[in-house]
Parts: structure tokens; sequence; C-alpha cells
């Protein structure tokens, strides 16, 4: 018997599922660590008044992004040490609540107290009922989504002689396959006092079993101490129909065999570009954009000048194509949508932030730039979000023109912007709210729900 009632729920639940889409971020950049979100259907005509606050929470001073999955949000930031009258920090993960920002549990180790750029910097990765967390000691643990209790941990210095580098690490843990792979400064007769290690080979980037936490292979680029792959992890794509782990060590880009480890092909960057001979070294905090077998990634030798290159890789090389100045990004990553990288300008002194531009991977012509934009981004159907330390800006993500669609209320008090650099902070959807965090400390849970979908 034909139910008209039935067949208008069902009629009503295709709508939806054609309009709307809510989705999880489980590492850093997002679900394919391009920084695209795939959710749809969420609140793009945001209202005069501002949008809804659903909850404020202090997570600890730092870089951090979270990470979103079942139900649960998770971040690194750097809390007082319980019971210390020493007012010693700790590098904290807490896992709150998706809906209410209530507190569920918290992890702390041993954290890396840097005077210039304090606060924590790398992003957890959610896999299943795990997450993978690095910490800027070089600590990798693999914890419980549900408790937080430990699975199990790699200690880089105590258990491989693993260095500190300069301003702590932080890439953020990248999944492959049954692999999980992060930096690590590992040099012969340079060990730690503190070390049980005696290392056998130098490494740079290592790859861990990441049920059991045993090492599966090494792979070692000289590089500088300062400058070093020590801050991003490669990033894993499919280049000429092989698989690829596209890796920027500072001073050069390498392509290497997932499974082993092994390069495939390597091009070094020039003296002129690192500005050797004017004592500086290339250094990267992110990690390289792919298109086919275009790679764009950024040098930057000092704390003021970049420079963005485009190589192409055939075979067992890899060539410069074009290159841009406007491309020096310092520390936030570029989008690839449609043919074209986006990205954001940024030096390291503040004393500029901007322009966003656009720019034609096949081409290196540059399509538009606008100044004054905003800060690090990301993409959702189509749109950017951006935090300019002040206001989100949703914009249009045209490939012709610059186009800005609404701009938030502020979202932080003074205090809770007492520090600066919360730009370099990328804002967050996932599940119709938005996630954005002061450098302070400070993460904010927006509701960019369309009424219809609020439960």
């Amino acid at each position: 018997m034909f139910d008209s009632r039935h067949f208008a729920s069902l009629a009503a639940l295709c709508l939806f599922s054609l309009t709307a889409r809510a989705d999880d971020w489980p590492q850093f950049r997002g679900p394919n660590r391009d920084g695209i979100s795939r959710e749809t259907g969420w609140l793009t005509q945001w209202p005069k008044d501002g949008l809804k606050v659903l909850w404020k929470q202090p997570v600890g001073r730092g870089y951090s992004s979270v990470a979103i999955a079942n139900g649960r949000v998770f971040t690194i930031g750097m809390l007082p040490k319980a019971e210390s009258k020493k007012n010693v920090l700790e590098e904290t993960i807490t896992c709150l609540d998706e809906s209410t920002g209530k507190v569920l549990w918290q992890f702390f180790y041993a954290g890396f107290q840097d005077k210039s750029y304090p606060g924590s910097r790398s992003t957890p990765t959610v896999d299943g009922k795990v997450l993978y967390v690095y910490g800027q000691h070089g600590g990798l643990y693999c914890l419980e989504c549900e408790t937080g209790k430990v699975v199990w941990q790699k200690l880089m210095g105590k258990d491989l002689g693993a260095q500190t580098v300069t301003y702590g690490y932080a890439a953020s843990p990248l999944l492959v396959g049954e692999m999980v792979i992060v930096p690590a400064r590992i040099l012969l007769n340079k060990t730690p006092k503190e070390s049980t290690a005696k290392p056998t080979s130098n490494a740079l980037l290592l790859a861990f079993d990441k049920k059991t936490g045993e090492e599966i292979w090494r792979m070692y680029h000289e590089s500088y101490h300062l400058g070093g792959g020590y801050y991003a992890c490669p990033t894993s794509c499919v280049i000429n129909g092989k698989p690829c782990l596209v890796y920027h060590t500072g001073n050069a880009c390498f392509g290497l065999e997932p499974a082993t480890g092994k390069t495939l092909w390597m091009f070094p960057f020039k003296d002129a570009d690192l500005q050797t001979k004017q004592g500086r070294h290339g250094i990267t905090a992110q990690e390289p954009a792919v298109l086919g077998n275009r790679i764009l990634c950024c040098v930057h030798p000092d704390n003021s000048n970049g420079l963005g290159i485009c190589l192409e890789v055939e075979g067992d090389q890899a060539k410069e194509v074009w290159r841009d100045k406007l491309l020096d990004n310092y520390s936030c990553n570029y989008i690839v949508w449609k043919g074209h990288v986006f990205g954001i300008q940024h030096n390291d002194t503040a004393s500029r932030i901007g322009p966003l531009y656009c720019f034609d991977v096949a081409s290196g012509k540059k399509k538009w730039e606008q100044r004054d934009a905003g800060g690090a981004f990301t993409m959702i159907d189509g749109k950017f979000l951006t935090f300019t330390g002040e206001v989100i800006v949703l914009i249009d993500a045209s490939t012709e023109k610059y186009q800005e669609m609404a701009r938030s209320q502020k979202l932080f008090t003074r205090d809770e912007l007492a520090y600066r650099f919360s730009d370099r902070i990328a804002p967050v959807l996932a599940n119709g709210r938005i996630y954005c965090r002061s450098q302070s400390g400070i993460l904010i849970c927006l509701d960019v729900r369309r009424a219809g979908d609020r439960r």
C-alpha cells in the first residue's frame, strides 16, 4: 500500500543527502591532508550580529590545529604542570566533546619551552580508535581515543638517540598504509647524554609500524640544524602512476618510495636560493603541494624573504619549471584547486601578512592577488576560510578574482589574543562547526549548521 507520508520522508531524506554532507577532520589539513573539506550544506550567509558561539575552552598556548573524529575534538597546547610552583609548562593533549566543549581527558608530557615562539606545534592524527601525537621533544605517542591511554610510545631522544632541534619538532604524524611517519634528527656521535641508544646510522625521516611502533625504515639527507626537515612531514601522493612521498628538507626536495624510504628522485636547491654565502640555509614549515607531476614548495632562507618553486617530475628526474617570490609562504600551506595554487604570503617577523594570491600551476601566471586578506586558510565546498587574527573571513574560491562573502564578529577578547601569530592557525570546519584557535590557547567553536540540521 502506498504511504504518502513515507514517500515524503524518503524524498526529504534524499534531498538532504544531495544538498548537505557532514565530514570529520581527522588530521592536520583534513581528510586528504590537502586543506580541503568535502563538507557541504553549511551556512554561508552569516548573520550580521555574528555567528553563534557554541563554546570556548582553554587548551594551552600554541600553534596546533584540531583533529575532529567520532564526536571528539583533539588538540595540543602548553599548560601549567600540576602542582608546580615554578610555572613549568607541559605539552598537553586535550580531548573535548564536539558538541559541548567538555574536556573528556588530557595527556601530559614534557614540553619544549622555546622563548622566541613558545607553544605547541603539531596536530594529532586520528586513525579509528587511536590517535598519534608528535611532541616538540620528539616523543611519538599512540593513544587510545576513548581514554588517552598509551598504546605505545617512541621517545626519539632516549630510544633512538635523536637530538633536539631549534624551535622543537613541529610535524604532524603522517599515516601511509600501515606506517606512521615523522622526522627526527639522528646523527652518529651526537647522541644526547640522557639517551640509552647507540645509533647505527643517521636519520632525518623515519617510518614506524603504526600498531607496534617498530621502526620500518629511515632516510637521511644532510640538512642544517636550523633548516632541516623537522617542521613538516612529506606529502603522500601518486606521481606518474607511482606512489610517492614528496619531502622538503629545506635545502632539497625528494621523491621517496613509501614502502622503503628509497630515493626515487631529488632536486637540490641552488646556493643562491638558500643564500649559503650569506650564512643562510633553507628552511620550511610546509608540506609540498602536488598536482599531477608538478610540485609546489617554498624555500625560506631567512625570516623575511622566501621563494616559491614549481617542479616537474619525469622518471627519476625533477626540474624547475617556474618560480615566483610571491609564493613565499613561511608557515602556511598552499591549497591546489582546479589547476590553480592559492596561498598567503607570510613571513616570520609579522611585518607582512598577505596578500592572498592565485596562480595557474601550468603556466606560473598570477591570476589575482588581494592584500591584507588574512592568514592560514582552509577550503570547504569551493570557499575559503581564513583567520586574520581577529575575525574569520569567508572568501569565494574563484580562479578569476578575489570575492569576500562574509566576516565573523571579533572572536576573542584582548586577553585571549595576548600573543601574536594567531593568524598562522587555520580555521577548521567539520560537521557544521567552525573551530578557530588563538595562539594564547583559547579554542572557540562556532555554529554554521543550517537551522534544519541542528538537533
